[in-house]
């Protein structure tokens, strides 16, 4: 999952893979068949150990709600900002390069961020309950502006990662909640 995470589909080399993996080419096929296969099994576990929890845990962690959203928005400009950082999503990255041209890959895409997007669905309506985003706000739709947004940062923090510039992106975004 690291080496796909850090290098993409088309740059992890059979090498890599199977150095990380500590397995030889033939037990890599043996195990998985082929190197989409592994992908699809990386972006799978990537799914079900960051995707599913990444985003609701920050905002839990932070007292949900608006509070919350904000919380994930400070998270990802500072970790964007630094060197390990720049590797940003597994699964944004998988949706840049794979999503269009490759349709497994962008059904996993799509399940990631659909985690991300409940995430931040739970924590606007519970702002909404408390007061803190008005009620008459469509919040299916801000939850998806919100993880629309982070995308957008993180996809933008590979090449500019710049925490004035992703700073003004997190603040504009969160205008959006008021």
């Amino acid at each position: 999952m690291d080496v796909f995470w850090s290098k993409g589909y088309e740059a992890a080399s059979l090498v890599d893979l199977t150095t990380a993996m500590g397995l030889s080419k033939s037990s890599l096929y043996d195990t998985f068949g082929n190197k989409h296969e592994l992908y699809l099994a990386a972006m799978d576990r990537y799914n079900e150990t960051v995707a599913s929890i990444a985003v609701g845990s920050i905002i839990e962690e932070a007292g949900g709600g608006k509070k919350g959203i904000a919380a994930v928005f400070k998270c990802f400009v500072k970790s964007m900002t630094c060197p390990e950082g720049r590797r940003g999503c597994f699964v944004a990255n998988s949706a840049v390069e794979m999503g269009s041209r490759d349709d497994a890959a962008a059904k996993r895409a799509c399940a990631g961020l659909a985690c991300m997007e409940q995430s931040f669905l739970e924590a606007v309506e519970t702002a909404q309950v408390a007061g803190d985003i008005p009620a008459d706000r469509d919040a299916l739709a801000l939850a998806r502006y919100l993880t629309a947004s982070l995308n957008g940062m993180i996809v933008i923090a590979k090449a500019r990662p710049e925490a004035m510039a992703l700073e003004d992106v997190a603040r504009m975004t969160l205008r959006a909640l008021d």
